[in-house]
């Protein structure tokens, strides 16, 4: 069985930042190849965040990557320990979508580069599989 491949568009992701809220504004994150079919994922909405003090005063609005290590939160065990502290207010976070050829593939989104990864692997794997069965058919057909 041939491997799929993944093509990252911004270098290689940082191990502990799957959280697309380090992904907000990229674009297009990753394609993932296997025989011929591709899918692209990306980032896409927008993230609008606050950091509160222990006072639930405002300390900082987060928006991109940058914003978000800037004041500490660089990985997603930070991320999810802020939120649950409640230091951390996400009004509006991005999301992982999946395109095929320019089309939204209209699949569920994720929040989490490495699940969405996974489900364009299947996605892509799934088609090939059609695409056999398919010839397959037509062969059968033809004789």
């Amino acid at each position: 069985m041939t491997q799929h491949e993944i093509v990252y568009h911004y270098g290689d992701p940082e191990p502990h930042q799957n959280d697309a809220m380090f992904f907000a504004g990229m674009g297009c994150a990753a394609t993932v190849i296997y025989e011929g079919f591709a899918v692209d994922v990306y980032c896409d909405g927008a993230t609008n965040a606050t950091l509160l003090n222990k006072d639930g005063e405002v300390i900082s609005h987060l928006y991109e990557k940058s914003d978000f290590v800037a004041v500490g939160l660089d990985t997603d065990t930070a991320l999810d320990m802020a939120v649950e502290q409640n230091i951390l207010n996400v009004a509006n976070n991005s999301w992982f979508d999946f395109y095929c050829d320019g089309e939204n593939l209209e699949l569920n989104v994720e929040y989490h580069l490495q699940e969405a990864l996974r489900i364009a692997i299947d996605f892509v794997r799934q088609r090939r599989h059609e695409e056999l069965n398919m010839m397959m058919d037509l062969d059968t057909v033809t004789k």
